[in-house]
């Protein structure tokens, strides 16, 4: 079983880096987040329909991973438009694991062993050197990558433990997704000035953006289902392998550059991450 989740997992991560991408590439980031909206809630209130209600102890969970979540679209939204895909991803991604492991041993009492947590360690190291540029970080960027990178740390924690209080995995990611989106959906259909504009103004890029919510949605999904079986922190771990996807997509549609520091900070990673998997 633990080789197939694992298998999920870095699935996962390439869906990640997927939806990332036509996020930094959306001319508009308010529209981009409103149409990814849309599959969320069509998928989550279909779901509601069909499993049962989530334990009582997960609410307060679900709650605050709506509002991390929010805060997290809002704070890469604004990332992306400091800096590019290859240096903001891997910044936001970076600081993920090794949060995530301190944050899961202080709350939820997990302990990796020595191997799976220099595993940790290099897929921290690989993936943050990969946002060096010259020898130096954006200053423009960096605070809003770091920001976000908080944001994840934080809602990973509150899913890998809320998903166990819930009973029903489905049903809690269902709720969350629901409660998070309703905001960017009610904004967008505001701002563009309701149904018909926000969709047939143009459809072709309607069905991209709704697209790409449906991309983030099994990704994510992935993820919360995984924490059921493995621990937080090598989720998080082998998730933050999608750095490494990200680069590739940059480097083959985004016209950005595959240099040897790259190469290198992707090899760290993925040593760190047959460390975790050892």
């Amino acid at each position: 079983m633990q080789p197939f989740i694992v298998s999920l997992v870095l699935f996962s991560a390439l869906l990640h880096a997927t939806w990332n991408a036509f996020l930094h590439t959306s001319e508009d980031r308010v529209w981009q987040f409103g149409m990814m909206s849309f599959p969320y809630i069509v998928c989550s209130a279909i779901t509601l329909l069909l499993v049962p209600a989530p334990a009582r102890e997960s609410w307060p969970y679900i709650a605050g991973s709506a509002v991390l979540q929010f805060g997290y679209c809002v704070a890469l939204a604004k990332a992306y438009k400091a800096g590019d895909f290859g240096q903001i991803y891997p910044i936001a991604r970076g600081l993920s694991p090794l949060l995530v492991f301190a944050g899961a041993f202080v709350f939820a009492g997990e302990h990796l062993r020595p191997l799976a947590l220099a595993g940790v360690t290099l897929v921290s190291a690989g993936i943050v050197s990969l946002a060096f540029r010259k020898r130096r970080f954006a200053t423009a960027s960096v605070p809003a990558a770091l920001v976000t990178g908080a944001f994840i740390s934080a809602y990973t924690i509150v899913d890998g433990i809320g998903v166990r209080a819930a009973g029903s995995g489905f049903a809690y990611i269902a709720w969350v997704y629901l409660l998070f989106n309703v905001p960017f959906a009610v904004f967008a259909l505001y701002r563009y000035g309701g149904p018909r504009e926000l969709f047939l103004s143009d459809t072709r890029r309607s069905i991209q953006g709704m697209a790409g919510g449906a991309i983030a949605m099994v990704a994510y999904g992935i993820v919360v289902f995984a924490f059921r079986y493995l621990p937080i922190a090598m989720v998080s771990a082998l998730r933050e392998l999608s750095s490494i996807f990200a680069v590739l997509i940059g480097w083959m549609f985004l016209n950005e550059k595959l240099t040897a520091r790259r190469v290198v900070a992707c090899a760290l990673v993925t040593a760190g991450a047959v460390l975790i998997r050892i």
